[in-house]
């Protein structure tokens, strides 16, 4: 019966987020001048559409990478391609699941480790260390675009809060950096120590929660991940090499933004594109598949509001930044999930 039920209510938020999805591309197809949107798409450069699309691929290829690099320290027989494949097929699984973003580590985590054979929760603490040094590329990529901002300033980019919010972020990536690198254990004892106490407040009205934050359980559990975790980062050479990956594929993902609103003649500072690509991941919080919708509207107002282009104009732009980096990498992902399903059947037979 628990079965049948969290299985309805997983069919639930997942119908939920397509309808929210849906609604929310409505608003700003129908609240707009369609005829006007389509001219601009049509209008584009086509030449700046497929940078786009190049540079959305070559982030995943970094990113990929990236996680590759880290989980080779933890077992260094496991082929390069196939990690990358993985990666591939379970970002299609984060894209096109709602709030899939959220789980996004577990579920890259649960298709390597699926593919290849290997014990989940080693692969989760190399991937977990990948998706740590891809966010602090982004934090540093962010950083990166609005320094442009502060040494060639534009009319409304310029000023203290620029300035600001460049120290704010390399703020938070020394001191993230520095927890990670220095205070895991402390990280892990406070964990251990969280669920005892919800051990203790819930054990009288859930056994089955009660038995899954038991304390003894979670700290074998934390132990095991940071020995995973150690060995993914021991190697300071090996971290550098994924950083360096990481934050090309910010520096090609914030391209990709970049070149799909100046395909339609929107006047975008590079350094605000280096510092929106990260920032707009925050609408791939909402439950909606890949922050759909919620990206749309969002980028759309925010592009507006930003650089003086007409509603209609930014969204044509926005369209193209989102087909490069959303659906065109949901297609990737999809046919590499297709290729490692066909390649598990084949062995099996």
């Amino acid at each position: 019966m628990a079965t049948a039920t969290e299985g309805h209510s997983l069919q639930f938020r997942q119908v939920a987020g397509i309808v929210l999805a849906v609604a929310l591309i409505a608003l700003l197809v129908f609240g707009l001048d369609t005829g006007a949107i389509v001219d601009t798409l049509a209008g584009a450069d086509p030449t700046l559409v497929v940078l786009a699309l190049v540079t959305s691929l070559a982030a995943q290829l970094c990113w990929s990478l990236t996680t590759a690099t880290l989980l080779a320290g933890t077992n260094g027989s496991l082929p390069r391609h196939r990690v990358q494949l993985g990666y591939l097929s379970g970002t299609f699984g984060k894209q096109i699941l709602p709030l899939g973003n959220v789980g996004g580590t577990a579920i890259l985590a649960y298709v390597i480790s699926e593919d290849l054979g290997q014990r989940f929760r080693d692969v989760f603490a190399a991937v977990t260390a990948s998706e740590l040094v891809i966010f602090a590329g982004s934090l540093g990529v962010a950083a990166l675009g609005l320094f442009e901002l502060v040494l060639w300033p534009r009319p409304g980019f310029d000023g203290p809060v620029v300035l600001g919010g460049s120290v704010a972020i390399l703020a938070v990536l020394v001191v993230g950096s520095a927890l990670v690198a220095y205070r895991r254990g402390a990280v892990g004892t406070l964990v251990v120590a969280t669920a005892a106490g919800v051990h203790w407040a819930l054990s009288p009205f859930s056994e089955r929660v009660a038995r899954l934050v038991e304390p003894a359980r979670v700290r074998t559990a934390v132990e095991s991940f940071l020995t995973g975790f150690e060995a993914a980062t021991a190697d300071r050479r090996r971290v550098a090499v994924a950083a360096l990956f990481g934050v090309a594929g910010w520096l090609a993902f914030g391209l990709a933004l970049y070149y799909g609103l100046v395909a339609v003649d929107i006047s975008l500072p590079l350094g605000l594109a280096l510092f929106l690509a990260p920032a707009s991941g925050l609408a791939t919080l909402l439950p909606t598949p890949g922050g759909l919708g919620s990206s749309e509207v969002g980028l759309t107002a925010v592009f507006t509001l930003l650089t003086g282009a007409s509603l209609e104009q930014a969204a044509a732009g926005v369209l193209l930044y989102r087909l490069a980096t959303y659906w065109l990498v949901l297609t990737i992902g999809g046919l590499a999930s297709v290729y490692l399903s066909a390649s598990v059947w084949h062995a099996l037979d």
